[in-house]
């Protein structure tokens, strides 16, 4: 991995009394070496409400899984009603013949509440005592298509956190119409994972093999971006651009923010977008406002967001308006993806007073907007990510 950092602002040069701009830093992870150890845990609802095809077809995607292992990968399954069941302890793929992970998966049946929250507990746990070290990529895909019994989002983006800071993401994908949308977005995005909606019973096998085959292209297991901010800057509305849309509130640690990354994929790029309010300075070229460190799978790369302070009205009138756009487009998928309708159309009418109506990054954000008006679960999810006629960009 030879990883690298671009950074670039929407005005590189601000007046001397200090203004607010917008900065992007956009992570190229570079390529992958060597394939990670996967661990993984299928964390399946088997409530009764996944009776019939949806049981039958989490079992097939647990079975696809299994034909995608190596034999130095770790699997463990969880299924969860009201009570929890461990139906395959955490085991190295080499060392557990297929047949008889099989027939474990065969004994998962549906009936019962839902504790969520209880299985998320026993699937982390099933992780945390395996070895694991740079080259490991953690993963829990949950599954379900109802509500925790008594635990609200809250609770679950604590749980999330706690599940991260372990070095596991989260995959949740909710099925189906009666799952707490909230509950797995929250599960998705609080740390470092991802969220899906899954239309039907027979996307699930997809959900797991590309999850799993996903994270055979980590290239960098803990990735995190570090701004060393100077006197009298200020950082706000910081989001996660890529590979999913994410507001994100960083950890600080003395003068730095900390921005913590989705796991680092081979050739996948990642964004960060924020605003950064300039205070004032004296006429100067090239001022750092914030160096910037990634640090990924124990290697460090620097940058610096920086402009330079000017009286001039000519260099005030430049303007990078991709820089600005991708943030506003940014926030508006945000908050679509949280069905926040009003929220998104309130953002684009700033967007398009700002750039004009013939945009198309406007227009692309308008018919987003209309199509999670008039849609449901999977066009929120849709419009959290760039997604073509050839399917989802990352």
């Amino acid at each position: 991995m030879t990883a690298t950092v671009v950074t670039e602002v929407n005005r590189p040069y601000v007046p001397t009394g200090g203004a607010k701009l917008t900065a992007e830093i956009e992570v190229e992870p570079g390529r992958l070496e060597d394939r990670p150890t996967r661990q993984i845990a299928l964390c399946i609802d088997a409530s009764g409400s996944m009776a019939g095809d949806d049981i039958e077809q989490a079992r097939a995607g647990a079975e696809w899984v299994f034909g995608l292992l190596e034999a130095d990968d770790y699997v463990s399954i969880i299924a969860f009603d009201n009570e929890v069941t461990t139906v395959l302890e955490p085991t190295r793929w080499g060392a557990v013949g297929r047949e008889a992970a099989v027939d474990a998966v065969a004994d998962i049946s549906a009936g019962g509440g839902t504790d969520m929250y209880s299985g998320l507990l026993e699937a982390k746990a099933s992780l945390q005592g395996l070895p694991s070290d740079d080259a490991t990529a953690r993963r829990v895909l949950l599954l379900s298509d109802g509500k925790d019994n008594s635990h609200d989002p809250g609770a679950f983006g604590t749980l999330a956190r706690e599940i991260d800071s372990e070095g596991i993401r989260i995959k949740a994908a909710g099925i189906g119409s009666d799952y707490r949308e909230e509950t797995i977005r929250t599960l998705g995005t609080v740390a470092r994972g991802e969220w899906t909606h899954l239309e039907a019973a027979g996307d699930i096998e997809s959900f797991f093999g590309d999850a799993v085959e996903e994270a055979g292209t980590v290239v960098a297991p803990d990735a995190r971006i570090e701004l060393d901010v100077a006197d009298g800057v200020e950082v706000s509305e910081v989001y996660r651009s890529l590979p999913q849309t994410q507001s994100v509130e960083p950890d600080w640690e003395d003068n730095a923010a900390v921005v913590p990354l989705p796991d680092l994929l081979d050739r996948e790029t990642q964004r960060v977008v924020l605003k950064v309010h300039a205070p004032s300075h004296d006429v100067a070229d090239s001022v750092s406002l914030a160096e910037v460190t990634l640090t990924a799978g124990g290697e460090t790369t620097r940058g610096a967001i920086t402009v330079d302070y000017t009286e001039d009205e000519s260099k005030l009138a430049a303007h990078n308006e991709q820089v600005d756009l991708d943030h506003r487009q940014t926030v508006i998928k945000t908050e679509l993806g949280k069905g926040n309708v009003a929220e998104a159309q309130t953002q684009l009418e700033r967007m398009t007073r700002v750039h004009g109506e013939d945009t198309e990054a406007v227009q692309t954000a308008e018919r987003e907007t209309r199509i999670v008006m008039e849609g449901g679960r999977k066009e929120q999810n849709d419009a959290t990510k760039i997604v073509t006629d050839e399917g989802i960009q990352k």
